[in-house]
């Protein structure tokens, strides 16, 4: 009977210790569901079983005897100080989740993040918002995120995302594979982890919040008035890829260069999508300034057609081949291509192309673009065909590879070209004080300038970007030359523009290779700070061979073998 009686008094137990992890819990998530009110009924019914056998099951029948004893009185101290502990505990938890402080006690400061990633967050303007897409969290930056989440001040929020279960919200961020990470801030978004698998690190979430925080909207301009695709919604028109530029804090205009005298100082890219007439030589002109002053070119060119662009790609080392690309047949026929839709997995070292892996897109009717070494300019080929392509020459005959007239694959249908103003090339133009300011790609052939040409010579000297083209007194020319050693300029080359038409834009890769590629041309890289992260400290023992083999015989020989002998010593001693 003793026992039955002391079991259930262990038992009653549970109720205070079930009420306090109810509330607990109740104030700890913020959300008073069925779990944490179901806790509390029952430990409140359990405390009231146990006073109602107490009141009923005590050996004196008088209630005053029993709350006046001795036992009664320590039970009820007892239960009071319980409730106590559990509500100072759960007041003690509930502050601490409403005002959360946190204190990094490990020597290197590992779970704490850098005083500049600190300044960046407590610096925000705007809200930030990091999207997750992915099935859970990943445990290899989720104490990361927390930690941006804890000095954000409020202006720093996450919401991971499952594409399965929400395809919509993927869609609308682009989102391919689990595990890609999009950065948002009002109407400006940025990807941080894409295609490639990486590891979302400090530095680089730091990096992409200052990008994005002092992004502006880039202006894309879409030279029109030579039989290029318009920007229409019908078939051959580029109204997708418009709309995507949009979406991405793009503003797209479109410009005829024979009705104006040079590029709008605002161009942070020019695009030229599939000329089908040659191009004035006085717009040739007005593209060779813009480049001269760090701008930035997408041409996109088509068989069959020659734009009038051949000196300006002499300068850059732009080699156009006037064969059509065709894949092999066999694998066209296996999803359903015909042979001059050309499948491309293979691509280059590039920020274009870095995050494509082997992935697919489609070029129709392409033609080869290749390129040659030039001093002072840096290429690098985008796009490569298969070993089973070709470039065919007789378009009018059978597809078929003919050998010495046609050119076997592998074969590049795009090439990135970078271009730095040397201070060598600059130092020449400024020699020449009687002849006309050559570009830096013209310094080395005087002989081909015409006389004509010498009147507009205020007018080809390498501007910066945002700078006129307007006459210049010679101190400000001088200025001007010496700072343009610094200036960059882009350019991209691709033999198709049908894969960013209406239609094809959405096959496979098709969208990131345009956008990819007008990103890389209008927001050069800005210079990134590598933030490193925190090492612990090696408190290794180092030892030698014979240091380690002692301390082996003395863990398992010496020291037990000398315990018995103690052992021994006081054995004997005390018979």
């Amino acid at each position: 009977m003793k026992t039955t009686k002391e079991i259930w008094t262990y038992l009653f137990l549970l109720g205070p210790v079930l009420t306090m992890a109810g509330v607990s819990a109740g104030f700890v998530s913020g959300k008073w569901k069925i779990l944490p009110l179901s806790i509390i009924i029952v430990g409140i019914i359990i405390i009231g079983l146990w006073f109602f056998d107490q009141a009923y099951s005590a050996e004196k029948n008088s209630t005053t005897a029993w709350w006046s004893g001795r036992a009664t009185e320590a039970g009820t101290n007892a239960i009071f100080a319980t409730i106590s502990v559990f509500v100072i505990v759960g007041l003690i938890n509930f502050l601490a989740v409403r005002y959360q402080t946190r204190i990094d006690f490990t020597e290197s400061q590992r779970f704490t993040l850098s005083p500049r990633t600190a300044e960046v967050l407590k610096k925000l303007e705007k809200p930030v918002k990091l999207w997750i897409f992915d099935r859970g969290e990943n445990p290899q930056y989720t104490q990361l995120i927390e930690n941006y989440k804890l000095q954000g001040n409020g202006k720093f929020s996450i919401e991971l995302v499952d594409p399965q279960k929400e395809p919509g919200k993927a869609n609308e961020f682009g989102v391919k594979r689990l595990g890609e990470i999009h950065l948002e801030s009002g109407d400006q978004r940025e990807v941080i982890i894409g295609r490639r698998p990486e590891l979302l690190t400090e530095s680089k979430l730091t990096n992409s919040i200052e990008a994005i925080q002092g992004k502006k909207k880039s202006t894309v301009y879409f030279v029109q008035g030579h039989g290029e695709r318009g920007l229409e919604a019908n078939e051959e028109g580029f109204a997708e890829a418009l709309k995507a530029l949009e979406n991405r804090n793009y503003m797209v205009e479109a410009i005829n260069l024979a009705s104006i005298p040079q590029i709008p100082e605002d161009a942070d890219a020019v695009i030229i999508a599939g000329p089908e007439r040659e191009f004035l030589e006085a717009e040739v002109t007005a593209l060779r300034k813009y480049l001269d002053g760090g701008g930035s070119l997408f041409v996109m060119l088509d068989p069959n057609i020659n734009p009038g662009l051949d000196s300006l790609f002499k300068e850059w080392g732009v080699l156009v081949d006037d064969r059509l690309a065709i894949d092999d047949p066999e694998n066209g026929r296996l999803v359903g291509l015909d042979p001059w839709v050309v499948l491309v997995t293979n691509y280059g070292e590039h920020p274009i192309t870095q995050d494509f892996t082997n992935g697919i897109s489609l070029f129709p009717f392409a033609r080869p673009i290749e390129s040659e070494t030039v001093d002072g300019i840096k290429e690098s080929p985008l796009i490569w065909t298969s070993d089973q392509s070709w470039g065919e020459t007789d378009l009018r005959g059978q597809l078929k590879f003919d050998e010495g007239r046609d050119r076997s694959g592998p074969l590049s249908l795009g090439v990135a070209f970078t271009r730095f103003t040397s201070a060598e090339k600059i130092e020449k133009v400024k020699s020449d004080s009687t002849q006309t300011p050559l570009l830096p790609s013209q310094a080395s052939d005087t002989s081909e300038v015409e006389p004509k040409e010498e009147k507009n010579s205020a007018e080809i000297i390498p501007l910066l970007p945002g700078q006129a083209s307007d006459k210049l007194d010679p101190a400000e020319r001088a200025d001007r030359l010496n700072n343009v050693s610094d200036v960059e300029a882009r350019l991209v080359v691709l033999g198709n523009s049908q894969f960013a038409t209406n239609g094809w834009l959405q096959q496979q890769l098709n969208r990131d290779v345009f956008l990819n590629s007008v990103s890389w041309l209008s927001r050069p890289q800005q210079q990134a700070v590598f933030i490193s992260p925190n090492q612990d400290t090696n408190r290794r023992i180092v030892m030698t061979l014979v240091q380690a083999r002692f301390l082996s015989w003395t863990a398992v020989v010496i020291l037990p073998l000398l315990g018995f002998i103690i052992g021994g010593i006081i054995w004997w001693q005390r018979r």
